[in-house]
């Protein structure tokens, strides 16, 4: 019983003494029956060979179930376990009524025969001188006594079996509960990880391949307006093409690095924060130390008058909660799931801005490119560097606002999460707790007529 000891040293101790009882009592009575079956067929015509190992054997288990049986009754009642104390008590004392009775009868019965033989004058007793101080009633009085007492072991025998049983059972439901928690707790945490995960990975993948696409288009404006020759001898054709550098820099890779990396830091730690939360949480729970568990587990092995019914009837929702208490935190995750497919949405209306930015300027530099006259060239490429210059500074803020929302709700969803989760947990560790102890403590009580 790995479980018990490690978990309930008291419960364990009481499978040892359990089983120590069966074995003595077993012994005890098997000799009994195996020595009266020894007289029956006694053929010695010596009283004493005869009857001694039988009144011995009675003589002996009297000796055991008022030693061994008693303190074994007394240690269960300080235990609590009351109900097994009781029971034992009622039943030994019983059996050591039939055991007196029986070595009493056996005693006239013995002493009847021995009168008979010693009164033979050859030592050879016949019927009619063994009926002068052997009755029937004797006879029958005898078997009737052992015929009770005999009618008395079961009972004691169900008892302890019973006691054993709910013992295994304990067992049983104790490794249930640590595998719940060691198993069904982290692959709900995994999968809690890996929906999340998968979104966020979504977001990421949307928004290098959006950011890839404006590089491509910033590519080809570039190609465009370097082929541009109408446009070479403006006096502010460097600004012009720095504008548009500054513009196709925006979306390179080594540009969008810091913040991209910044973006992928965020989202991970959504996860990895609630996996230390979880990983915490179930470290918290102690199954060897939970006050409901240990007394449910008392209920059943108490043996009270309603102990497995009431063991029976809220075994699976105490384990329930161990299960819930982690479970729950879908209702937690699904919310999230859904907002942070509100944020994905955002982040590519966001960028759709962008293309706003730049989506003309081929054409736009290609107005300039169609004029003749040097002072409209020059006026025109000198506007557009200049306007460029502030556009594309607009440009890279809504940039850096695509990866700065990002970071700011992943870090509202880590938050929520582990605010959410930690909540969950309180409602099952706590209040769904008081409300079945409660309700336990009524069943062990009043049994199937109780409130709870």
């Amino acid at each position: 019983m790995n479980q018990l000891v490690l978990a309930f040293g008291i419960v364990c101790l009481l499978q040892e003494k359990i089983e120590a009882i069966i074995s003595g009592f077993d012994t005890k009575t098997q000799a009994i029956l195996t020595a009266y079956d020894s007289l029956l067929a006694d053929t010695s015509k010596n009283a004493d060979t005869a009857f001694t190992p039988f009144i011995s054997a009675i003589s002996a288990a009297e000796t055991y179930i008022s030693g061994d049986g008693a303190a074994f009754g007394a240690a269960l009642a300080q235990l609590t376990y009351t109900g097994i104390s009781d029971e034992l008590t009622d039943a030994f004392q019983r059996v050591l009524n039939g055991l007196g009775d029986l070595k009493s009868k056996t005693g006239a019965v013995k002493t009847a025969i021995a009168a008979a033989i010693n009164g033979a004058p050859d030592g050879a007793v016949t019927e009619v001188g063994l009926r002068q101080f052997l009755s029937l009633k004797m006879m029958y009085d005898l078997l009737k006594s052992a015929t009770t007492l005999r009618a008395y072991l079961p009972l004691v025998t169900y008892i302890l079996q019973t006691a054993k049983e709910n013992v295994v059972e304990a067992d049983t439901f104790l490794m249930s509960l640590k595998n719940t928690l060691n198993t069904d707790v982290s692959s709900v945490a995994a999968q809690f990880a890996s929906g999340i995960s998968a979104k966020t990975a979504e977001i990421k993948t949307e928004v290098a391949t959006r950011f890839a696409a404006d590089a491509s288009s910033a590519d080809s404006i570039d190609s465009a307006i370097s082929a541009m020759t109408g446009i070479n001898a403006a006096t502010k054709y460097a600004d012009l093409t720095a504008s548009i550098t500054v513009l196709k820099n925006l979306f390179t890779s080594a540009s969008l690095s810091a913040q991209t990396t910044s973006m992928g830091s965020a989202f991970a730690s959504i996860t990895s924060s609630l996996g230390a939360l979880i990983t915490s949480l179930q470290a918290a729970v102690s199954v060897n130390d939970n006050a409901l568990v240990i007394s449910l587990v008392n209920t059943l092995v108490g043996n009270d008058e309603y102990g497995r019914y009431c063991y029976h009837k809220y075994k699976d929702l105490v384990k329930g909660l161990f299960d819930q208490g982690f479970d729950a935190g879908w209702q937690c995750v699904d919310k999230e799931l859904l907002r942070l497919e509100h944020l994905r949405i955002t982040l590519n209306l966001v960028i759709d801005l962008l293309v706003a930015d730049f989506e003309d300027v081929t054409a736009q530099v290609g107005v300039c490119n169609q004029l003749t006259n040097a002072d409209n060239l020059n006026t025109c490429v000198s506007a557009l560097a200049t306007f460029y210059t502030e556009l594309f500074k607009a440009t890279k803020d809504k940039i850096a606002v695509v990866y700065q929302l990002a970071i700011d709700e992943a870090t509202a969803v880590e938050n929520r999460l582990l605010i959410c989760f930690q909540l969950v947990n309180l409602d099952t560790s706590i209040t769904q707790v008081a409300a079945i102890a409660n309700n336990l403590a009524i069943c062990s009580v009043r049994g199937p007529t109780g409130t709870d």
